[in-house]
C-alpha cells in the first residue's frame, strides 16, 4: 500500500485521543469526526490508483490513536508494566520448553506482481516484492564493490547478503535476528572502526509514525556480521519505544534517537497501544540520549515549548568536520543544534507546521572543503495547509527543501524548493522521509518520499525518488529505468550509496529493496510524446534528462511480506490460500514456499471463497473498499461490490471484518462490518452486470449501482454502535462477524468498544433481522477490544471470544479469552485465560477435531489443550507479531499470518 491520505481539498479532520480511527466512506465532499473516531475523507473517484493504499498506519493523532484506544479502552493509556508480565510470560515459557506443534515457513520467498496487475509502468512489467524496508546500511566491501549489505524490516528483522553492492544479479539473503525479542527494526549502524564491517548494531522499534510502527525492546549488537547478537547493555530502557536512529559521538559512545511506536495488530488492525502519554509513565521519554557504559542517559527531549511530548526525535548525527557538535531532528520541533557535545541545544530550523504532530523534518550532512558543514532538511507534514475560506486557499506546501553551508555556524538556510522536489513526499511526510547525501561529494543529494501518482508517465515518472548533483538546484526522476523494466516501489524509507560511487544507490521502501547500476541516461525525448502543454513538457525534460540506465529488485529470498489474514479455499484447505498484505495487495499460495502470485494489488485486508463455489471470490482494501470475483481470481475480472457502503455516511476499521456464510444454502451471502452489519445474498450483485458496468480497474468505487449491499436489521436500528442498543460501550465500528457454521442463520458479531450480538436469522429479509446484545447480561465480560470470535459448529450458542487490552484498565472484567454460552436474551462469559495472565490476544481459533484452543499474541502463538488449564507456547516461529490466525481442521493445518515474516503453517495433532 502506498499509504496515501485520500484528502479532500488538502483537508483533514483531526480528533484527539480517538475512541477509534474509522475510515468513513461519505458521499460528502468532507467528513468530520464522528462517534469519538476519526473519519478519512476519500476523493471524488476511486481508480485502481487509488487502491495502491492509503495512510493506514497514519500518526498518533489519528490511526495511532485508534490503535491506543481500541489496546487501551477504556482507559487512554497502558503502563508498561502490563506488557512486561507478558514478556515474562512468554519468557517463562519459552525458557522451559513448554512448547506444542512446530511452525514453519511457507513463503513467500518469491511474492510475485504479475503485468496486467503493475500499478506503475506503461504497459505493466512482472514485479517481485518483500514487505516494508527501514533500515539499510552497508559494511565490510571487498574488491569489485562486493559489499555487505544490512537489512531491517518493519516487522521482519534483519537480513543480510554479501556481493549485494555490484550492481550485477540477484543476492542470497540469509534471516540473522531469530534470537531477537523482537523482529521490529528501526534502524541499523555499522560501526565504522571495524574495518571487516562485520560490528553493526540493530535498533529494534520503527519510529516511523505508523500505526503499525511496532515498538521494540531496544539494540542488538553483533560483532560477526549478525551470526550472532547480544542486546546492548542498558538499551532495554528503550522498550515499548521505536531507536529510529543511532550514531557514535567522538567518545565512541552510541547516540540514539526514541519516538513513539506501538504493539499489536490485529487483522482488522485494531486493538493495538502505543505508550503515549504521561500515564503510569515508566516508558523511556522520547528525544536524543547518550550511552555511558550500561547507562543511557537522555541529553534532548522532544517536547514543545508548552512542555508536551512529540512523537520523538527521528534523526541524530554528528558534526563531520567537529565531533562536539551534534544535531537532532524532532517530530513538530524542526531541527536542532548542540555545539557543546549535547550539554545544550539550540533549534536552527523550525517545523514546517509546529502545530502537526505530524511535522516531520529529516536532514544530511556534507563536509565541505574549508571546514565547513552542509546541511540538506526536508520538511513536512500530513498534507498541504489551507487557510478557512471558501473556497480554502494553499497557504503552505506539504514538503519544502532546503540547505545552508554553516550548519555548525550561522546556519542560515535558503529555501532551495522547486517545482521538480515540492511535494516530494506528498501528504506523507510524517511516514516516508529521508534525505541521503553521500560522503564522497557534497553535491549530491538524494530525497525520497511517496509516489506522485497523478503525474506518473506525464509531467514525471511518480518522482518517488529524485537525485541531484548540484546541491539540491535541480533534480532527475530516479522513479523508473530506461525501458521501464525497473521501478521503485512508492512510499520511500531507506537509501544508502555504495561506498566510492555516490551515484550507484539501494533505495528501501514498502515493496522492499531496488538496487541502481549506478548509470544513467537521458530520456528527455519521452516526454515529446506524453501529450504535455510547453510547460509540461519542460518540466518533464528537466527531470528525466538523467534517469537510471538499469534498477533491479533484489527481493527475491526476503520472506518479509507483512499480512493481516487468511483465508481457506474449502474445497482445498491443505494448500490454498489468500491473503492480503500491507502496501503489496492479496496474494495467493497453492502449496509452495517460493512464489506466490499476487492476484489483487493495493492494500490487502480480508480475503475468502464461497462455500459452495470456490471459483467464486472477494478481496479487501482499506475502510469499506471491496471486490468479489466470479472467474477463479482472474486478475482482470475483480469488480467493485461494496458501493451502498462506500457512499454511506458510515464508518469502518480501516480493514474492515468480512466473512463469507459457510453454508452451502445461503453460499452467496458475505456479511460486512460498518457500523451497521451489511450484507450481499448474492456475491454482490448480477455478475454480467457488475463485470460489465463495475470492474475494478476502470470504476469509482464510491457509486452506489456496485454491488447491491443493504443493512440487516430492523428499520433505524441497524447500527449497532447506536443508542438504540443501549448507552454503554456505544460508538465505534464493528470489530468482528463469524457466522455459526452449524446452521443457516446464527450471526455473532461484536464492536471495538466491547459490544457483543447475536443473530438467530441473519440471512432473513434485511428489515427482519433482529439483534440480541449479550454482553449486557453478564458482568465479567471485559469492556475492551474484542479481536475474535470463533463459534461451535456443534451448537451456534457457543462461541470462544478473544478481547485485546489489558487488565490493568478493566480490572474488574479480567480475562481476554472466554468461552461464552448463550440462553435465550442471555449469555454466561466463563474465562479461560488461566496462566496466559495478562496478555492481549489478538486472535483466537479452536480446533474442532481436538477441542485445542490457539491464541494469537504479542508474543506467539499459544496452545490451550482441551480440558487443560494451563497455555503453552508453540514452537518453530521467530518473534514476531501474529494479525490472523485461520484453521482448517479437517486438513488438520493451522496457518499464522505474521506481520512482517510471511505466513507460517503447523500441522495439528
Amino acid at each position: 500500500m502506498s499509504r496515501r491520505f485520500w484528502i479532500v481539498g488538502g483537508l483533514v479532520a483531526v480528533t484527539a485521543l480517538a475512541a477509534a480511527l474509522v475510515v468513513g466512506m461519505a458521499a460528502s465532499s468532507h467528513s468530520s469526526a464522528k462517534n469519538a473516531g476519526f473519519i478519512v475523507a476519500k476523493s471524488g473517484s476511486e481508480s485502481k490508483f487509488d487502491k495502491a493504499g492509503i495512510a493506514n498506519e497514519g500518526p498518533d493523532s489519528t490511526y495511532e490513536a485508534q490503535q491506543a484506544a481500541q489496546r487501551a479502552y477504556p482507559a487512554e493509556s497502558i503502563p508498561v508494566e502490563a506488557t512486561a508480565n507478558a514478556q515474562a510470560t512468554y519468557n517463562s515459557f519459552k525458557k522451559h520448553g513448554k512448547t506444542v506443534g512446530q511452525w514453519t515457513s511457507i513463503g513467500p520467498s518469491k511474492a510475485q506482481y504479475p503485468a496486467v496487475l503493475d500499478q506503475f509502468l506503461a504497459g505493466g512489467k512482472p514485479y517481485t516484492a518483500s514487505g516494508r524496508v527501514t533500515a539499510l546500511a552497508i559494511g565490510g566491501c571487498k574488491r569489485n564493490n562486493q559489499c555487505m549489505l544490512y537489512l531491517g524490516a518493519a516487522g521482519g528483522g534483519v537480513w543480510v547478503a554479501d556481493r549485494a553492492t555490484n550492481g550485477r544479479g540477484n543476492v542470497h539473503w540469509q534471516f540473522k535476528s531469530g534470537s531477537f525479542g523482537t523482529n521490529a527494526i528501526g534502524s541499523l549502524l555499522v560501526d565504522p572502526r571495524d574495518p571487516t564491517g562485520n560490528t553493526v548494531y540493530a535498533g529494534t522499534g520503527e519510529g516511523n509514525a505508523s500505526g503499525d510502527s511496532e515498538a521494540g525492546l531496544g539494540i542488538y549488537k553483533s560483532t560477526n556480521g549478525g551470526d550472532t547478537w547480544a542486546l546492548v547493555p542498558g538499551s532495554d530502557i528503550f522498550g515499548d519505544r521505536a531507536v529510529s536512529s543511532m550514531a557514535f559521538d567522538k567518545d565512541g559512545n552510541l547516540l540514539v534517537g526514541l519516538t513513539s511506536a506501538i504493539r499489536g495488530v490485529s487483522s482488522v488492525t485494531g486493538g493495538a497501544v502505543g505508550c503515549n502519554t504521561p500515564t503510569h509513565n515508566p516508558c523511556a521519554v522520547r528525544g536524543v540520549y547518550r550511552q555511558t557504559g550500561a547507562t543511557f542517559t537522555r541529553i534532548f527531549t522532544s517536547a514543545l515549548p508548552s512542555g508536551a511530548a512529540t512523537r520523538g526525535a527521528n534523526e541524530v548525527a554528528v558534526d563531520p568536520n567537529n565531533s562536539n557538535v551534534l544535531y537532532a531532528a524532532s517530530f513538530q520541533q524542526g531541527v536542532w543544534r548542540s555545539v557543546d557535545n549535547g550539554t545544550t541545544w539550540t533549534q536552527i530550523k523550525t517545523a514546517l507546521n509546529p502545530g502537526l504532530n505530524t511535522d516531520r523534518a529529516e536532514f544530511a550532512l556534507a563536509k565541505l572543503a574549508g571546514g565547513k558543514t552542509r546541511m540538506y532538511v526536508g520538511i513536512g507534514a500530513q498534507g498541504d495547509i489551507f487557510n478557512t475560506d471558501t473556497p480554502p486557499v494553499l497557504i503552505a506546501f506539504a514538503a519544502r527543501f532546503y540547505r545552508t553551508d554553516d550548519a555548525a555556524g550561522a546556519a542560515t538556510f535558503a529555501d532551495m524548493t522547486t517545482p521538480q522536489n515540492i511535494n516530494y513526499c506528498t501528504a506523507q511526510c510524517w511516514y516516508d522521509n529521508y534525505v541521503v547525501s553521500p560522503s564522497e561529494n557534497p553535491n549530491v543529494v538524494y530525497i525520497g518520499g511517496s509516489y506522485s501518482y497523478g503525474e506518473q508517465h506525464g509531467v514525471s515518472n511518480g518522482r518517488t525518488v529524485l537525485m541531484s548533483t548540484d546541491g539540491g538546484a535541480t533534480w532527475s526522476d530516479m522513479t523508473l529505468d530506461k525501458g521501464n523494466g525497473g521501478w521503485i516501489h512508492p512510499d520511500q524509507h531507506a537509501l544508502v550509496t555504495v561506498p566510492g560511487k555516490p551515484l550507484q544507490w539501494i533505495a528501501g521502501d514498502d515493496g522492499g529493496v531496488v538496487r541502481s547500476n549506478g548509470k544513467y541516461v537521458d530520456v528527455s525525448s519521452d516526454c515529446d510524446s506524453r501529450g504535455l502543454n510547453a510547460g509540461g513538457t519542460a518540466f518533464c525534460k528537466s527531470l528525466l534528462s538523467r534517469i537510471p540506465e538499469h534498477t533491479t529488485s533484489l527481493n527475491k529470498g526476503l520472506v518479509t511480506l507483512q499480512f493481516q489474514s487468511f483465508s481457506v479455499d474449502p474445497k482445498h484447505p491443505q494448500n490454498s490460500l489468500m491473503g492480503g498484505t500491507q502496501d503489496n495487495g492479496t496474494f495467493e499460495y497453492k502449496g509452495s514456499n517460493h512464489t506466490w502470485p499476487q492476484i489483487m494489488y493495493g492494500d490487502g485486508g480480508q480475503s475468502g471463497w464461497n462455500a459452495a463455489n470456490s471459483e467464486l471470490r472477494f478481496n479487501a482494501f482499506f475502510g469499506q473498499f471491496s471486490d468479489v470475483n466470479f472467474r477463479d481470481g482472474e486478475e482482470t475480472k475483480w469488480v467493485i461490490a461494496t458501493g451502498p457502503m462506500v457512499s454511506s455516511p458510515e464508518g469502518s476499521n480501516f480493514y474492515m471484518p468480512i466473512t463469507a456464510d459457510p453454508s452451502p444454502a445461503f453460499a452467496g451471502s458475505i456479511f460486512y462490518g460498518s457500523q451497521s452489519v451489511w450484507r450481499t445474498q448474492d456475491w454482490g450483485g448480477d455478475r454480467d452486470y457488475l463485470e460489465a458496468h463495475c470492474p475494478e480497474f476502470t470504476t469509482d468505487g464510491a457509486n452506489p449501482a456496485c454491488g447491491d449491499l443493504v443493512r440487516i436489521g430492523p428499520a433505524g436500528a441497524t447500527d449497532l454502535t447506536s443508542a438504540t442498543y443501549g448507552t454503554d460501550r456505544g460508538g465505534t465500528v464493528v470489530a468482528a462477524i463469524e457466522r455459526a457454521p452449524g446452521n443457516t442463520g446464527t450471526i455473532w458479531a461484536a464492536t471495538n468498544t466491547g459490544r457483543v450480538f447475536i443473530s438467530d436469522n441473519g440471512n432473513a429479509p434485511a428489515a427482519s433481522v433482529v439483534w440480541t446484545r449479550l454482553d449486557s447480561s453478564a458482568t465479567n465480560d471485559p469492556a475492551r477490544f474484542v479481536s475474535s470470535i470463533y463459534v461451535d459448529p456443534a451448537n451456534a450458542n457457543h462461541a470462544w471470544i478473544s478481547y485485546s487490552g489489558y487488565n490493568l484498565n478493566t480490572p474488574g472484567q479480567p480475562g481476554h479469552v472466554f468461552e461464552v454460552s448463550r440462553v435465550g436474551g442471555a449469555a454466561t462469559w466463563t474465562d479461560r485465560t488461566y496462566n496466559l495472565a495478562d496478555l492481549p490476544v489478538t486472535d483466537l481459533v479452536r480446533d474442532d477435531v481436538t477441542a485445542d484452543l490457539y491464541a494469537a499474541t504479542d508474543f506467539g502463538v499459544w496452545t490451550l489443550p482441551s480440558g487443560s488449564t494451563t497455555w503453552s507456547l508453540t514452537g518453530g516461529l521467530p518473534m514476531v507479531e501474529v494479525a490472523g490466525l485461520t484453521i482448517a481442521p479437517g486438513a488438520r493445518v493451522l496457518y499464522a499470518a505474521t506481520h512482517g515474516l510471511g505466513g507460517w503453517a503447523m500441522a495439528l495433532p
